[in-house]
């Protein structure tokens, strides 16, 4: 061990007396460039005293070109001091190279000289953030140095040398990260992070494809993703957040498809616990919710496109990850997590967010709301608790509209409505009565999301709109009670005949229970100006014009299409008529 030591301060003192020559032959040169600036600007006074003089005389002369400011005469300007900084850091670069041979030579131990290397990184970036205020090329300049010293760096050490584990390289990376976003806090800087984020990445992402380890640096990516979003709620404004975010979202995606596949894992990648691929899978949410909780939702930030789009893209992903590799079994626990959320999510959007510069964050948050609670309800819940519990919050959502005039809460009570009937076997029931083979009597899980359409209808459209267009609002429980109340008709006629009726004769009790419904939506539109109810009404004569192509034309005979002509006739003159205002306009 002493003689490692020896050996290490040995060559320590060669890369410093290195350094001082190479030091000494830089001043040389700039002394050089100095003296020949200055003989330049005195042949330059010389000439303009001369031309002076001249003109002074009376003589004709012409005035001089000016020449561009340059360095010494190069046709670019250069900042200050710009060689010298680019020299240094050739010097940088030239004792990391130092380092390797001395790495590379048997001499001493491996693991000694790379973390002498590491500090030696770090040294730069640190450097780097300190000179920032008196010279901005310079920091940049050794920030990419620093840069450009761990990036082969880590990649020697964990791929070619094998000293440093592909843990410890990640543990490294994000580090390295910390630190160069710990030394530009202060002055507030966005390139030193830019620039160590950007290489710490796209190791990161080299490693994944040549190590194969999976696992080791998707941790790395969600933990540098998680350090700039951490900062970010600290108050440092970043503009990177969303390179590591994208990142993450890829190795994530990475680790599903190929350690949670239901296939066999290749044999170049390690498997994984199942516990460790949820637990992966589900930070990537949590760093998202967690960023959005403290900066919007506590300091009152608004909402950026990158966090909607990345919070929708981290819970999607890692929801599909997580029910995917435990194959279905966490579904209760996301399911409660969820309803958590989607009850936070509505306390933001009700009581939070109800300044007029936050609409933004006002909308988001009710949408969220709406698909948090949609989502915990699916993974809580059976099929018939599912219908159940979503009237429930279609009819809730309806009676708090009233009371607030938010419309979410109306648009929240069409979705809750709509995705119970799709659960339910209502649209099969009014599809068969109306279009195809006749249905039995309903039982309750058909008439449940039926009454409590009316009712929802109901309670809604009784509200006193300032805005017409609101009553849209209503359009899907309006069309669910009417064309249920349609099929229900039919079924009714069709089961008092007991079912004797021919194909044609069928078809022409459809078309004629179809045009009723489509006049009387039209005349309850025109006499309490309900806009949804004329939208609905229009919706019948689209469903009649498809059905008298696809049902009438092909089973009727001549007297049954006769009589289904004669009455969509009647409705095609009738509807337009309710809709006329008294003036004689149409509204």
């Amino acid at each position: 061990m002493p003689q490692a030591v020896d050996s290490i301060a040995i060559a320590l003192e060669e890369l410093n007396q290195r350094i001082r020559d190479l030091e000494r032959r830089m001043a040389a040169l700039e002394d050089v460039d100095h003296a020949a600036v200055s003989h330049t600007a005195g042949h330059q006074d010389s000439a303009l005293s001369s031309a002076k003089q001249v003109a002074g005389s009376g003589s004709p002369a012409t005035a001089p070109t000016q020449r561009p400011a340059s360095w010494a005469g190069f046709p670019l300007e250069i900042p200050n001091g710009a060689v010298s900084v680019l020299g240094r850091a050739i010097l940088g670069i030239a004792g990391a190279y130092l380092l390797r041979a001395v790495a590379e030579s048997a001499s001493i131990p491996r693991l000694p000289v790379l973390v002498l290397a590491i500090f030696y990184a770090a040294f730069w970036m640190a450097w780097a953030a300190h000179i920032h205020a008196q010279n901005r090329f310079a920091s940049a300049t050794y920030a990419l140095t620093s840069a450009l010293i761990v990036s082969p760096l880590l990649w020697e050490a964990t791929v070619r040398f094998q000293t440093l584990p592909p843990a410890w390289t990640a543990f490294v990376l994000c580090a390295y990260v910390l630190l160069a976003i710990a030394v530009a806090r202060r002055d507030h800087l966005q390139l030193i992070p830019w620039i160590a984020t950007v290489a710490s990445v796209a190791i990161a992402l080299a490693l994944i494809i040549e190590t194969h380890e999976l696992v080791i640096f998707a941790s790395a990516l969600l933990g540098i993703a998680a350090i700039c979003e951490t900062s970010g709620c600290l108050g440092q404004r970043l503009t990177l957040r969303a390179v590591p975010a994208v990142a993450a979202d890829f190795s994530v995606w990475l680790v599903i498809s190929i350690l949670a596949s239901d296939e066999s894992i290749p044999e170049a990648y390690h498997a994984a616990k199942i516990s460790t691929i949820t637990l992966l899978c589900l930070l990537l949410p949590a760093i998202s919710a967690g960023s959005i909780a403290v900066r919007n939702f506590v300091l009152g930030k608004r909402l950026s496109v990158f966090e909607i789009t990345q919070s929708m893209l981290a819970f999607t992903l890692g929801s599909y990850g997580a029910v995917r590799a435990t194959q279905g079994r966490i579904g209760l626990g996301l399911g409660v997590l969820f309803l958590v959320m989607g009850a936070a999510s509505y306390w933001g959007a009700l009581w939070r967010f109800t300044q007029v510069d936050q609409k933004r964050n006002r909308r988001v948050c009710a949408n969220w709301a709406a698909a948090l609670c949609l989502a915990a309800v699916l993974l809580l819940f059976s099929a018939a608790v599912q219908i159940a519990v979503l009237c429930v919050g279609a009819v809730a959502a309806a009676f708090v509209y009233t009371r607030t005039g938010k419309v979410s809460l109306g648009i929240h009570a069409s979705v809750y409505l709509a995705a119970a009937s799709a659960i339910s076997p209502l649209p099969k029931y009014v599809a068969g009565a109306l279009a195809g083979n006749i249905p039995g009597a309903p039982d309750w899980h058909i008439l449940v999301p039926a009454l409590t359409a009316a009712l929802c209808y109901g309670i809604g459209s009784r509200a006193i709109e300032q805005n017409p267009k609101r009553r849209l609002l209503w359009v899907v429980p309006a069309a669910l009670t009417a064309f249920t109340v349609a099929a229900a008709l039919v079924a009714a006629v069709v089961s008092f005949t007991r079912g004797e009726l021919a194909a044609s004769t069928l078809s022409v009790v459809r078309t004629v229970v179809n045009c009723f419904l489509a006049i009387a939506l039209g005349f309850l539109a025109s006499r309490g100006k309900r806009l949804e109810l004329r939208w609905v009404a229009y919706a019948a004569v689209v469903f009649g014009t498809i059905k008298l192509l696809l049902e009438d034309l092909r089973f009727g005979n001549a007297a049954s299409l006769v009589v289904s002509l004669l009455f969509y006739g009647t409705v095609l003159i009738l509807l337009p008529r309710f809709n006329r205002t008294p003036e004689g306009g149409t509204p």
